[in-house]
């Protein structure tokens, strides 16, 4: 793979995916899409290999998450909002259940929200998320498992069908 158009080339390829998995942990499509932009915007700035295509979207993937994990950081320094009116007004703007189901994963702690999404999203196994995420499998394991019961949970609260 040439470094030469690998932003462009990343882009093309993978720009819908950042977009959601940034979405997916902020919940908020301008920051989603700052986010997803930067990431393109590095790559482009400092190019890089990349063994196969598989290797380019978990880079991308584990970028837009560090970058979304910084921008959460920074913005919980800033400003304090009520998670309940965040998640009333999001959940009554949406009708179709998929966003209903995204709105919940991002709602999800984030330990919890990055590793559901990765593997129920993105079709990423245990093994390829801690590899991602820099963390054990058995850590992400524990961590889906978790999530996925919160999340139905979730689920059985919100009345989302499925």
């Amino acid at each position: 793979m040439q470094t030469e158009n690998i932003a462009l080339y990343a882009f093309r390829k993978y720009g819908d995916t950042a977009l959601q998995a940034a979405f997916c942990c902020l919940g908020n499509q301008q920051d989603a899409e700052d986010v997803a932009q930067e990431v393109f915007f590095e790559l482009h700035k400092k190019p890089r290999s990349f063994n196969d295509d598989e290797h380019l979207k978990a880079y991308i993937l584990r970028a837009v998450i560090n970058r979304c994990n910084n921008l959460r950081r920074k913005l919980k320094r800033r400003i304090r909002i009520s998670l309940e009116d965040v998640r009333e007004s999001e959940l009554a703007e949406k009708t179709d259940s998929m966003r209903d189901i995204i709105a919940l994963i991002k709602a999800l702690p984030p330990p919890y929200n990055a590793v559901v999404y990765l593997h129920d999203c993105e079709g990423y196994s245990a093994r390829e998320i801690a590899e991602m995420l820099g963390r054990k499998e058995n850590t992400v394991s524990s961590q889906l498992r978790r999530g996925r019961e919160k999340l139905r949970m979730d689920i059985e609260d919100a009345g989302v069908l499925l």
